[in-house]
């Protein structure tokens, strides 16, 4: 369990671009989303998430995401990015510019499912965040 609430730190990424608050609120996701996944989430995650591993392909592990990112709004069900969600959460406590550069580059994936799409939204910040920090 103390791994997955290690992906709280991860949600999209580095404890810079979070508050305090938006932390707390993401560790008590990360107990509701791997109640809901269930088990075969893979070990270690929340570390391997937040440091940025990009090979965590599998179903579970996407699902995850999925569902951390649906639950506050930052995709739907279908894992469609929310740009003024993404925006407006992600700007607090950050530059809005930096979060609007964030949810324009990173808005839209490929996927057969939502879970896929989610994790394109997870690959996208890891690749890219060097620019909006």
């Amino acid at each position: 369990m103390k791994c997955l609430i290690l992906v709280t730190l991860l949600a999209v990424g580095s404890q810079s671009f979070f508050t305090a608050e938006q932390h707390e609120f993401a560790k008590k996701l990360a107990i509701t989303c791997s109640d809901e996944i269930g088990e075969g989430l893979p070990e270690n995650i929340g570390d391997r998430f937040r440091s940025g591993d990009l090979t965590l392909t599998d179903a579970k592990s996407k699902c995850f995401m999925k569902c951390m990112f649906s639950k506050v709004g930052f995709i739907d069900g279908d894992g469609i990015v929310n740009k003024t969600v993404l925006v407006d959460k992600l700007s607090k406590g950050n530059p809005k510019e930096k979060a609007e550069s964030f949810a324009e580059r990173c808005n839209m994936f490929e996927g057969s499912d939502g879970c896929e799409k989610a994790l394109g939204l997870y690959e996208c910040y890891h690749k890219n965040k060097a620019s909006y920090f």
